[in-house]
């Protein structure tokens, strides 16, 4: 009678053969939660359970053979989320992520996390996006996709395989973004100059700041000697979950945090702004100072509906379509890109970590696409002419050439 081999650790195998002649491939691993376990795979033939040993090895080593069981997709979901995302991600991006899993029902969130497959994923994303919310079913694959990436590669991992992986990209019509062209933001700059808080969309126009920065902007932070705009931080209002509404300050990401300089539209804008603040706190009954360059009529940190409601109102006056607020920055990258700015200085500008990025925000507007046809046709016109003279010129070097051989020789005339 054959003995069972002695335990060995993890990743290593062995093969023996059974009483009943089969024989048995086994490698031994520990589950997620420290237990010792020994995977087996009963074959036929010797040869077939070398073949099966070695699959088992290779799985072992990649982390994929077999993992803790019990654990369910919302447990796992849950767990990625309060301690790998929250800690070391941005606020928004951790709040984000926590609404899109609402949109996992309840026999998903319920599976084993070990036991959902790519078909049980897909049609989760299909039943989303035929309920028309096809960028929400693009999100949260997203999400799920990073989330179980991080449980394969667990030591030991949470689950064999990323079943995200083998699904189908949800596509979808993205809005398109509005920017200003040239005429429409030269009105918007004008009309900023009597609004209170045309200085900050002036700033945030001219130097494709995000909303956040714009808001967070304080007195040290514009330099009026050396003409300079120093980016430091950034503001958001959030919801966390459990928690009434409330401000996250944070620091922008290292590119983010960058010095831009001023021109003499923002340096008169920033001028008045803060001759008119001032002339402000000192009228105002109970303003407190937040410490912020633009603040709301009581010195508070301005809140993004109060921002959006501001700028809405001053794209009325200015007479130019409203958009998001932070389409100013599109605008701005793409106003520089109509005025032939590298594409490495704007992305200096507007603080992109990747070129990629900046390459979203330089959007071409008719007037570009114009000239560019229009250089195009030109440029099939010049080659037409030059054909032309070209065939003008062949047909006279013919014709001289005819009349030549037309002129009798000296030798046929004496004769």
């Amino acid at each position: 009678m054959a003995k069972k081999p002695k335990a060995r650790g993890d990743g290593e195998g062995s093969i023996y053969q059974r009483t009943d002649g089969h024989w048995v491939a086994q490698v031994q691993f520990t589950t997620a939660s420290g237990a010792r376990k020994i995977a087996r795979k009963v074959t036929a033939m010797q040869n077939e359970a070398r073949k099966k040993l070695t699959e088992m090895k290779g799985a072992q080593d990649a982390h994929r053979l077999v993992v803790s069981g019990k654990a369910t997709v919302k447990n796992w979901t849950d767990t990625w989320l309060e301690e790998f995302v929250k800690p070391n991600r941005a606020p928004k991006t951790y709040v984000s992520y926590g609404v899109l899993k609402q949109h996992m029902p309840a026999r998903i969130a319920n599976m084993g996390l070990t036991k959902l497959a790519t078909e049980d994923v897909q049609r989760l994303l299909n039943e989303i996006k035929a309920g028309g919310h096809a960028r929400s079913a693009a999100l949260l694959r997203s999400v799920l996709r990073a989330s179980f990436n991080k449980a394969t590669r667990m030591k030991p991992p949470r689950m064999p395989f990323n079943p995200v992986l083998g699904t189908d990209q949800v596509t979808y019509t993205s809005v398109e973004t509005a920017t200003f062209n040239m005429e429409q933001g030269m009105r918007f700059l004008q009309a900023a100059e009597n609004d209170r808080l045309g200085a900050m969309f002036t700033v945030m126009l001219s130097l494709g700041l995000r909303e956040g920065e714009g808001a967070t902007l304080k007195a040290e932070d514009v330099d009026l000697d050396k003409r300079i705009v120093h980016v430091r931080r950034s503001l958001q209002w959030l919801k966390l979950p459990g928690e009434k509404e409330g401000r996250t300050k944070r620091p922008p990401k290292a590119k983010s945090k960058r010095d831009l300089p001023m021109t003499e539209t923002i340096y008169s804008a920033i001028v008045r702004h803060m001759a008119r603040r001032e002339a402000e706190a000192a009228k105002t009954k109970g303003w407190k100072d937040s410490g912020y360059l633009f603040t709301s009529v009581m010195g508070a940190p301005l809140h993004p509906r109060n921002v959006l409601e501001a700028f809405h109102k001053l794209c009325d006056v200015a007479g130019v379509p409203r958009m998001r607020v932070h389409d100013t920055r599109h605008s701005c990258g793409t106003l520089l890109h109509v005025q032939h700015a590298d594409p490495f200085m704007i992305q200096e500008v507007l603080g992109h970590s990747q070129l990629s990025t900046t390459r979203r925000y330089t959007h071409v507007p008719i007037e570009v696409t114009t000239v560019a046809v229009t250089g195009l046709e030109s440029g099939f016109e010049a080659e037409r002419k030059k054909q032309e003279e070209k065939r003008r010129q062949e047909e006279m070097r013919a014709a001289a050439e005819a009349k030549i051989e037309a002129v009798p020789s000296p030798t046929t005339l004496v004769q």
